[in-house]
């Protein structure tokens, strides 16, 4: 008998997890009914709740345009129609799995390693079956594993088993910190046949940024002292995993991670929820835990308590749990923890809080209270910061943010599945509008006309593919758009080249819009080298969150095969290498919902050995007045900045990962805003506080708030590396400043750990939160920083 299960890709929210998805309708339900007006055709979009998702009937005509004989590249595999699994319950599937996650053309093979990372796209698609391993199975990178979220299929452990991982995720040819584009969804994994006190794991996710675990659930033995749901044996540099459901087990992950946003994880019935092996920032966010020894055990990490960065655990629940947090002792900023709106049954739940095997907190910490170990900024205090040995205080968090219960809107990824294939088009099946999405064609007019005429009608379906644009795509309110394993829009043309007068290549309404515009597995990037183009500009709202939304789509400048910044950036000097203006804008009329974004500019090359030193002047300007919400969330190697929160308001950032680029803060290098002078935006940073000759002040910031207001900002994890592309030294400081806030108020810092950076937080001219006074995690860690 399988436990209960969300047999639906939105029922993680709604039926896992109740008291967290109070006061926000389901995602499917608020969006019913909604239409427009287009060339006076009426054409709502309403559910008609399909027995057989769309996306198994679809058709399916991807290409790999990069790789020879790529028209050819088979990037949807039907596990049972073309690769024989029987999904029956009783028959080895290990070898059809297997051999449908290899396939690829006349040239090469997927597991081959001979296609770079961007060549060999591939969906798995496990339609509804109890598919039986007797082995592993191995993914590469490149690829989703998609089941039917209508009908969840599950891979189960065979009783005779032969391994120690069901899954292993990591694409073994490459290290684990450039495992990207890898992700696994709408699936059960069951290792419930497989004797409980064999250790057996069932998924290896050693991996990294632009990877997607979402709507998982883990089956595993009660009682059980050898299963565990999730490890990392190597390792990584990743962003989110969401909405997974893990049910018995010895632990349900072990965490061992650069950093992570745990958001909507529930485990019931593990011995232990998370085990924190290894991490320099983490946030648990709207986690529930239900008949656990333990909920998270940060008490033993491998490498000892002082790289323990924050770890933070917010709009939680914990009941018949013997302790939710279980962490070992500490007197400064190592090992931080941070709770926010937990709560805790103290009938059925002894301690919310062990310290080194003593009680620290019992009870709930209740909405508009954070509960802080570690070191703190809080004004009225010492400007120097105290140690919070397990204190409580008054926080506060924007009402249009939040729901009834005052946790932080949060969305699992819609799947569409109330949809049926009839209210889908792919984009490149449209009678008089041809679209090759071969990185060659011009396909701009074709696709705007497609947008307009389905907005608000039909769900646009993007085979992977390249998508060349020549002028800004506009996607009006009733626009939504679900891509194949990260198809791809790119810019190209003179449009493009004026940094003078960027132009957007993406845009999503016009200022005063407001409906729904929504954008699923998709990549966002550039063909050639473009100074005057901004990726992607929101300017629409939504009447409810996650209208306007974003989810596994991310940005990539250079460093792949379908772009002449491959061959055309490889000198030593990113001078010129302007390769783009910005990655993304936010204005000020929109509100958005982002869940899994990675906004990168190449450093290295994913599909041959090229150099690259890239400009892009700007990565994420959030200048939105209305709310919006950032979860799981990076941007990486960007000029000026990497976010610049500008007159904003009501924003929540519940985790961001950064680095600066790795040729800067050397003496031979640029320093900023060089290559990017003039600035051009009012919003740009201008480096006049910093010396001429200061190179390592004249480097990208992590985060620059200046004129902005009621700001929640979770778990920031900025990261720096190199001056020049020379390692920084052990010890040694390489950046002067990661967050510099100016004139703004109601900021609310929770969690903020660096790598080589002398100051986490300059506040209107002045170095308030020093590295030398908050030494841990990787480099220097605080717990909390007030802004009133």
């Amino acid at each position: 008998m399988v436990p209960l299960f969300l047999f639906s890709g939105f029922m993680l929210s709604a039926a896992a997890l109740p008291s967290i998805a109070k006061g926000i309708p389901p995602l499917d339900i608020s969006l019913q009914g909604v239409g427009v007006v287009l060339n006076e055709v009426e054409c709502p979009l309403v559910p008609t709740n399909p027995s057989t998702y769309w996306y198994e009937s679809v058709t399916h005509n991807g290409i790999s345009p990069f790789i020879p004989n790529g028209t050819d590249w088979p990037v949807f595999r039907n596990v049972k129609t073309t690769f024989g699994a029987k999904g029956d319950g009783v028959t080895d599937d290990s070898d059809a799995l297997q051999n449908a996650i290899n396939a690829g053309n006349s040239f090469a093979q997927r597991n081959t390693n001979s296609l770079g990372t961007t060549g060999q796209p591939a969906i798995v698609y496990l339609p509804k079956g109890v598919y039986v391993l007797a082995k592993p199975i191995q993914f590469y990178v490149g690829m989703i594993l998609m089941g039917d979220p209508i009908n969840p299929p599950t891979i189960k452990a065979a009783s005779n088993y032969s391994g120690d991982f069901m899954i292993y995720a990591k694409d073994p040819s490459q290290g684990s910190t450039t495992n990207f584009y890898i992700g696994m969804k709408n699936v059960i994994l069951d290792s419930t046949d497989y004797d409980k006190d064999k250790n057996l794991t069932l998924v290896d996710w050693s991996v990294s940024q632009a990877c997607q675990l979402a709507n998982v659930r883990f089956n595993m033995p009660l009682e059980s002292t050898g299963h565990i749901g999730i490890q990392m044996p190597e390792g990584g540099s990743a962003l989110i995993m969401e909405d997974l459901y893990f049910h018995g087990g010895a632990v349900g992950v072990k965490l061992d991670n650069q950093q992570y946003h745990l958001k909507g994880l529930t485990f019931d019935g593990c011995r232990t929820g998370i085990s924190v092996q290894h991490m320099f920032m983490g946030h648990c966010q709207g986690c529930k835990f239900t008949g656990c020894d333990v909920g998270v055990d940060t008490s033993s990490p491998r490498d000892g308590v002082e790289s323990l960065g924050t770890f933070l655990i917010t709009d939680s629940t914990a009941d018949n749990t013997g302790t939710l947090a279980k962490t070992a002792a500490t007197n400064g900023s190592f090992a931080s923890i941070v709770l926010d709106n937990v709560q805790v049954d103290e009938v059925s739940v002894p301690s919310t809080v062990t310290i080194d095997g003593k009680v620290a907190l019992k009870g709930s910490v209740k909405q508009g209270e954070t509960w802080v170990l570690g070191n703190a900024y809080v004004p009225g205090e010492s400007e120097e910061g105290v140690f919070k040995s397990g204190t409580a205080f008054p926080t506060r968090r924007a009402a249009s943010l939040v729901d009834g219960s005052g946790s932080f809107h949060r969305l699992p990824p819609p799947t569409y599945q109330e949809y049926g294939v009839d209210q889908v088009v792919n984009v490149k099946n449209v009678p008089s509008h041809p679209v090759a999405g071969d990185g060659k064609a011009d396909d701009t007019a074709s696709l705007q006309a497609i947008i307009n005429k389905y907005a608000g009608c039909k769900i646009l379906f993007f085979p992977y593919g390249v998508y060349l644009v020549t002028d800004t795509l506009v996607f009006p309110p009733g626009s939504r758009v679900y891509g194949e394993a990260w198809s791809a829009i790119s810019a190209t043309g003179a449009k493009f080249i004026n940094p003078g007068s960027p132009v957007p290549m993406v845009k999503v309404g016009n200022p005063g819009d407001v409906g729904v515009a929504q954008f699923s597995d998709m990549l966002f990037t550039v063909e050639d080298v473009l100074p005057g183009c901004t990726l992607l500009e929101v300017n629409m709202a939504g009447e409810n969150p996650g209208d306007v939304g974003f989810w596994n789509t991310h940005f990539r400048v250079g460093g792949a095969a379908d772009s002449q910044t491959q061959k055309k950036c490889g000198s030593d000097s990113p001078v010129p290498c302007k390769a783009a203006f910005m990655h993304a804008h936010f204005t000020a009329s929109s509100s958005a919902y982002v869940d899994n974004m990675w906004g990168w500019t190449a450093d290295h090359d994913l599909d041959g050995g090229n150099s690259q030193y890239i400009s892009v002047g700007r990565g994420v300007l959030i200048e939105s007045t209305k709310p919006s919400w950032f979860i799981g969330f990076s941007s990486e190697h960007n000029t000026l900045y990497e976010v610049n929160i500008n007159k904003a308001q009501d924003l929540f950032i519940g985790f961001q990962q950064s680095e600066t680029p790795y040729w800067q803060g050397g003496n031979s290098t640029p320093s900023a805003p060089s290559p990017w002078e003039p600035v051009v935006l009012d919003s740009d940073p201008d480096f006049s506080w910093c010396a001429a000759e200061d190179i390592q002040c004249r480097m990208s910031l992590y985060q620059r708030v200046s004129g902005s207001k009621d700001l929640s900002l979770y778990a920031a994890g900025f990261w720096t590396f190199f001056n020049g592309n020379t390692a920084c030294a052990a010890g040694k400081d390489c950046q002067a400043e990661a967050i510099r806030i100016d004139n703004s108020t109601g900021v609310s810092y929770f969690g903020i750990g660096v790598n080589h950076v002398a100051d986490l937080v300059v506040q209107d001219g002045v170095s308030v939160v020093k590295s030398a006074e908050n030494k841990g995690g990787w480099s220097a860690n605080a717990a909390a920083y007030l802004v009133n």
